[in-house]
């Protein structure tokens, strides 16, 4: 089915495939793909546009709405209130950002009927800081945590944790407990090397130690979603489900895949820590480092940059 939406904020072709639960939004070039975790859910996967978004119908609260978490870079505000809006008529009331980084929190500002902005202090800190949003600007949290925060209850409860320093230091990770679902953000951003970013706190000598409590701490999650990329496939058709299978048709990690990431994220500090000590430079550990062939598909596009985060966190203790 097709149809076209004239708004105030411009045109936006929607496709919608009914038996995917799939939405697209197509606005002045900017393509917003919306599909479902579960059939009959109201809790939607949002890709395009810089990171991965999430969005949560509220619809049983006495103050109901959208909560959405991250909101991409700038400019994609409108086309990501576009495809919310085949879904739903209420107003995205909540955002909640991951972390500090202009594709994950550089649309806050472009949702109009927002009353609160969730994040960790120290991500309020580092949009500050980095010029993201003026102190008393619309866009920046306006409510901060520093270990956990939790909002709505029953099934739409929503669990919010920071573990510590790894991407940046104001990593946080989303729980929807009820669902069986966890977002990552850039603490799992997708299967390859850690990026993280020094300026902004992040830390790779702590990135094994963070993942680790994550994977310890949270109990009853069986889909993961990363901070960005496409998803694994979940089925070879997509004609058919497995009978008592409610997983989206797009197909997503699974908790084991954070595992292994975690597993990953450890040695490959390990191996790069070893490199240092044997006085290797940045390049020649880029050039022969070697992980278990376990890990032959990963990204290892950010691997040079990644060594020279942790070889200058090594030089400065």
């Amino acid at each position: 089915m097709m149809s076209r939406c004239h708004t105030s904020v411009g045109c936006c072709v929607v496709l919608a495939f009914l038996l995917s639960g799939m939405w697209v939004c197509a606005q002045n070039e900017k393509i917003v793909q919306m599909d479902t975790l579960n059939v009959r859910d109201v809790l939607y996967h949002l890709g395009g546009g810089g990171g991965n978004a999430m969005a949560l119908i509220d619809e049983v609260s006495a103050d109901a709405g959208v909560i959405l978490i991250d909101t991409k870079t700038p400019g994609w505000g409108p086309a990501t209130l576009e495809v919310i809006q085949q879904v739903t008529d209420l107003p995205v009331k909540t955002i909640i950002n991951t972390h500090a980084h202009t594709d994950h929190a550089g649309s806050n500002a472009e949702f109009e009927s927002v009353r609160q902005i969730i994040a960790h202090e120290n991500a309020k800190a580092r949009m500050i800081s980095s010029g993201l949003y003026a102190d008393g600007e619309t866009g920046l949290p306006t409510t901060t945590f520093r270990d956990q925060y939790s909002l709505l209850g029953g099934l739409d409860q929503i669990n919010l944790y920071h573990f510590g320093p790894a991407h940046t230091d104001g990593d946080i990770v989303v729980v929807l407990p009820e669902k069986g679902v966890a977002y990552l953000g850039d603490l799992f951003p997708r299967k390859g090397t850690p990026v993280i970013d020094v300026e902004s706190g992040g830390s790779g000598l702590a990135f094994p130690e963070t993942l680790a409590k994550v994977v310890a701490e949270i109990e009853d999650v069986r889909r993961v979603i990363t901070g960005h990329g496409r998803f694994p496939t979940t089925y070879a058709g997509r004609g058919r489900r497995e009978q008592g299978d409610n997983r989206a048709w797009s197909g997503f990690y699974t908790w084991d895949d954070l595992v292994e990431y975690a597993d990953f994220t450890r040695e490959f500090v390990a191996a790069v820590v070893a490199a240092f000590r044997e006085g290797q430079s940045v390049e020649d550990t880029a050039a022969t480092l070697r992980l278990p062939d376990q890990y032959a598909g990963y990204d290892m596009e950010h691997t040079r940059a990644s060594i020279e985060a942790i070889y200058t966190e090594l030089a400065a203790r």
